[in-house]
């Protein structure tokens, strides 16, 4: 196991924890993927490459790196599909760059998608209705920065309560590092969030123009 993977590997958890993660994965996946329609496939599609290619764009901590989730993004713009995109992404980085597990793929997907579906909320919720550019880029950013927190924390319980042995070092060690990420991911979302407000607010569940959201 990595030491710094939100992505735990085969191995580690013990197999209730590893039932429980595929348990908790499909009950997110069925509203995730019941009655998908044509116009939205392209924005999970690319979603799930941006998710797939954060893996591999690592920052520098110290001695080691951590690579970028970009949960809260994915989250923010997809809303109830998340999961989706979350575990499409997570199936090609386990078979294509070895990153993550197999087994784990339920305990991964649960995760990640967990705070990305909470993630839409509180970016709508701290936005509001008819918000400045200024706003959404601090919602962006607060949404992105806590995601990662929260994301980070779950990883390090997961770990410590369903670990066939002690990580609790393990656990702290990552969540230490990933403290730093969230910064990171919160400039990304922030930004992103200030764009999008500009050039396409309905991909942030809001109408501006009409000074309502929407919660799809």
């Amino acid at each position: 196991m990595s030491l710094f993977a939100v992505h735990i590997s085969d191995g580690p958890l013990g197999p209730l924890a590893v039932t429980v993660g595929f348990i908790v994965a499909g009950l997110l996946l069925i509203p995730a993927v019941w009655r998908v329609r044509d116009d939205e496939v392209p924005r999970i599609a690319l979603l799930t490459a941006a998710f797939f290619v954060s893996s591999s764009i690592h920052v520098r901590i110290g001695p080691t790196s951590v690579h970028l989730i970009l949960n809260a993004l994915v989250g923010v713009i997809l809303g109830r599909r998340a999961p989706l995109a979350i575990a499409v992404g997570l199936v090609l980085q386990a078979v294509l760059l070895g990153h993550g597990g197999y087994s784990t793929l339920g305990v991964n997907t649960a995760v990640i998608s967990l705070p990305a579906l909470a993630a839409r909320a509180l970016f709508l919720g701290l936005s509001g209705q008819r918000p400045s550019h200024l706003r959404a880029m601090v919602a962006g950013g607060l949404v992105g920065w806590g995601t990662v927190i929260v994301t980070a924390a779950i990883n390090a319980a997961v770990l410590i309560f369903g670990g066939i042995e002690d990580w609790r070092i393990v656990a702290a060690t990552m969540f230490g590092a990933y403290l730093v990420l969230a910064i990171v991911e919160g400039l990304i979302l922030g930004l992103t969030a200030g764009f999008l407000l500009r050039v396409k607010p309905e991909l942030l569940g809001l109408k501006v123009g009409f000074g309502s959201t929407s919660m799809t």
